[in-house]
């Protein structure tokens, strides 16, 4: 008989009252898991908030000591590098100081790398070649308390030196001396021009005398024969005359003149020549009382240095006679960098000739300009009371494209206005309101451009979106809030700070890897 296969599942006997199998319920064992799921998500949190806080904090950090890093280097052979280097750092009251974290400690080194001497720097044991800057924080966190960890300690280090050759600069610096200089700057506790006299210390006091040579400019322009009662410590103020008109293409500085009846009035708006006596060495930490140039700016104590004049405001042909007086120096020391400092509020406000071509102070600002043959019109186009800002961006855009020699213009914003605005006249014919950049309300090349936008446009690569040339402060009284300046100089409001942002641009230093021997 062949044995059969059965395919029925086998069944066990059943005994009276057996419930038959058990199931267990398993559903509670997954809460365990979950928990440890949940504490491992938290902790992945706080690694990704709390770390990624800290990667925030630390390049803040990083930013805050390379700025402080090439301040210093900037200064050195000077033995100050240590006090500049901490107020470029994150420390409190410093200029980087960041409310997000407190800098626990700074570290500032002096160092002798031979590698820098190997590039043309020297050093001794008073006079280091470069500059090492550490600053460390802590924060707390935030998740990862959970786990145990309270606060997280980051830190960065920065390096910098002077590079092997340092660009030495023609500098043109152009004041503004109109009255409305005299207006007080309660910021800055001073007048206007005294506080901007104080901030042009600052940058003389980081130029290398060595290297860089400094010229003076003022608007309006003066006589030749009074120019020096702004250096010479006399109370007597130099005598103005009415706006003459350089020209748009010289390579040479003369003086201008025009005819005051009978007799040839010499005019200039350099007051003083390209120099680098306003320190005896570039290892000075203080201005020479001897130079004209720190006497003409406040440096000599007890010494009343520019003045005030009772001009109005027109500043086109300050900076085609800066340009003019620039190019020259360049063409005599070969391997310099012409650079332009423009302060101002930027407001236009020159008035057109008498009829006939009489002229009496105070009331009219323009006049005959080189050999008496060149006038001001109302044409719109350099020399013009018509378009009178516009004109400035025009020769501020001739020196920054000037071919093969591009000068850099920085300019200063000292409470300009935003807003354009017609002059106001009552039913006499008589002023009764100035207006905002009047000339070029509906008229000009660049019509009805504000003071604030001819300061910003007159800056070396405004129009191709580089803002790093503009500056502003408006806190002055009878500033304009919404006149700021962009990118990284919008926090640097006060003039003193100003200069120095500028002392920095023009610096040589640079950041070398922290391990360079």
């Amino acid at each position: 008989m062949t044995p059969q296969i059965s395919t029925e599942p086998e069944r066990l006997p059943v005994r009276r009252g057996d419930p038959g199998p058990t199931i267990l319920d398993e559903s509670g064992q997954i809460l365990p898991w979950m928990v440890m799921l949940m504490m491992l998500f938290l902790g992945f949190t706080s690694l990704v908030v709390d770390l990624g806080r800290g990667m925030l904090v630390r390049r803040q950090l990083q930013a805050s000591t390379d700025s402080a890093a090439l301040a210093a280097a900037r200064t050195l052979p000077n033995s100050n590098f240590s006090t500049v280097a901490m107020q470029y750092s994150s420390a409190v009251g410093s200029l980087n100081q960041n409310g997000a974290f407190t800098v626990d400690s700074i570290s500032i080194q002096g160092k002798c790398l031979t590698t820098v001497s190997s590039w043309g720097n020297p050093c001794t044991s008073t006079s280091p070649n470069a500059v090492s800057v550490i600053e460390s924080a802590t924060i707390p966190t935030f998740f990862a308390r959970v786990v145990g960890i309270k606060t997280l300690k980051v830190s960065a280090m920065s390096t910098a030196s002077r590079g092997a050759n340092p660009q030495p600069y023609n500098v043109a610096i152009i004041l503004d001396t109109t009255p409305s200089m005299n207006t007080n700057d309660s910021n800055c506790g001073a007048s206007q021009l005294q506080c901007a006299s104080n901030a042009v210390q600052q940058l003389l006091q980081g130029l290398a005398p060595s290297l860089d040579s400094v010229s003076l400019f003022t608007f309006p322009n003066v006589t030749s024969t009074s120019v020096s009662n702004d250096y010479d410590c006399q109370s007597s103020n130099p005598t103005t005359g009415p706006y003459t008109f350089p020209s748009t293409t010289s390579k040479s500085l003369s003086t201008m003149n025009y005819k005051n009846g009978f007799s040839t009035v010499q005019m200039t708006y350099q007051i003083l020549g390209f120099s680098g006596d306003y320190r005896s060495s570039d290892k000075s930490t203080t201005l020479s009382t001897t130079s004209n140039l720190s006497k003409a700016v406040g440096g000599k104590s007890n010494c009343t240095g520019i003045q005030t004049s009772n001009e109005n405001t027109y500043y086109a042909g300050a900076i085609y006679a800066a340009q003019s007086a620039l190019l020259a120096q360049q063409a005599a020391n070969k391997g310099t960098q012409n650079v332009i400092i423009l302060l101002s509020d930027g407001n236009a406000t020159g008035k057109e000739q008498n009829p006939g071509g009489a002229w009496s102070a105070g009331s009219n600002d323009f006049a005959t300009g080189i050999q008496s043959t060149t006038i001001a019109d109302n044409s719109g186009n350099y020399p013009s009371w018509v378009g009178q800002c516009g004109q400035g961006i025009d020769a501020a855009h001739y020196a920054s494209n000037y071919p093969n020699n591009p000068t850099t213009v920085y300019t200063i914003a000292y409470g300009s206005l935003t807003t354009s605005q017609a002059d106001v006249y009552n039913r006499f014919g008589q002023l009764t309101q100035s207006g905002n950049c009047a000339s070029d309300v509906n008229a000009g090349k660049h019509q009805n451009v504000s003071p604030c936008q001819a300061m910003q446009q007159m800056s070396s690569g405004w129009s191709t979106g580089d803002k790093s040339h503009f500056y502003s402060d408006y806190y002055v009284t009878g500033g304009d809030s919404g006149c700021q300046a962009g990118d990284q100089n919008n926090t640097t409001t006060s003039l003193n700070n100003i200069f120095k942002s500028i002392l920095v641009n023009l610096t040589a230093a640079r950041l070398i890897p922290n391990e360079t021997p």
